[in-house]
């Protein structure tokens, strides 16, 4: 008589056995890709929106100008503090951020990422350069100068660089990165009007020119994580990081008697500013958290 032998199921603490498992389908969900494409479409959607309000109607003009002659009205020492900040901006330190963050890649083994940090940095500031010098323009309505400064090259270029740390940075560092890039990028931002170099919405639209560009670097080199579990968490830590910024510089940064409009303008300005960084560096953080570097 032949010896029949089964391998017993084990039961797993959850109460269902192997058998069950093999036969219980599994559930996939959307690819990495098609996570990514829709906020590089929400961004572009975002950058016309701005370009309509901001640069093709008088309401957007006026406000524009009006919130940068208000916010440029801060304390003195302040504002000297933040142009000497911002003079440190170059093209050579911001090729040197961004061969150490390739350098992080590298050592990772993530050649990929490393390109796309790459890409993502040069696209998005020639990017900006493209649009501002060339193809988009301010009407002149009446209201101020006429100049087109849209978008604004140091949000554009800090921003990337933000963008591009988060992107390289390993998993067990990202909660940081997204804290302090939040941070900076809404700090950036908000002390390039301070210093009367730009307006809000040159500011919102070099943000979301980079979002636009970093959001489909992770749709090109996309890939699902190693151990098949899909992580979130950049929304809470790049609340933190925008919420600081807009907190820091609404109480160090500005002069709430520099026009009768001061107490309204200064903290929706801030408040947009430090939004639009705080969503866009937490919601590409969350979607680099579903790809597999």
């Amino acid at each position: 008589m032949a010896l029949i032998t089964q391998r017993p199921s084990v039961a797993r603490p959850d109460g269902y056995g192997s058998d069950f498992d093999r036969r219980r389908p599994r559930r996939v969900g959307p690819s990495p890709a098609a996570s990514a494409l829709p906020l590089a479409f929400a961004a572009v959607a975002g950058m016309v929106a701005t370009v309509l309000v901001a640069l093709h109607t008088a309401f957007g003009q006026e406000y524009d100008n009006a919130a940068m002659r208000v916010l440029s009205h801060g304390h003195s020492n302040v504002n000297d503090q933040l142009i000497r900040l911002l003079q440190q901006v170059s093209t050579v330190s911001a090729a040197v951020a961004l061969a150490i963050m390739v350098g992080v890649a590298l050592v990772r083994r993530r050649f990929r990422v490393a390109v796309a940090a790459v890409v993502l940095v040069v696209g998005a500031n020639l990017t900006t350069q493209l649009l501002k010098d060339h193809l988009l323009s301010r009407p002149d309505l009446g209201v101020g100068e006429a100049a087109n400064t849209l978008p604004s090259g140091h949000t554009t270029l800090v921003f990337s660089l933000v963008l591009a740390a988060v992107l390289v940075s390993p998993r067990a560092l990202r909660w940081f990165v997204t804290l302090g890039g939040a941070a900076i990028g809404g700090l950036t931002g908000l002390a390039t009007i301070i210093a009367a170099w730009h307006r809000p919405s040159d500011v919102v639209a070099g943000m979301l020119v980079t979002l636009a560009w970093a959001a489909l670097m992770s749709a090109i080199i996309a890939g699902r994580s190693p151990d098949g579990v899909v992580r979130y968490g950049g929304g809470f830590p790049a609340l933190l990081g925008g919420s600081a910024a807009a907190l820091g510089v609404i109480v160090y940064g500005f002069d709430w008697t520099a026009g009768p409009d001061a107490s309204k303008v200064i903290p929706i300005t801030a408040g947009v500013i430090a939004a639009v960084a705080a969503m866009a560096v937490g919601c590409y953080s969350s979607l680099v958290s579903r790809t597999s570097n």
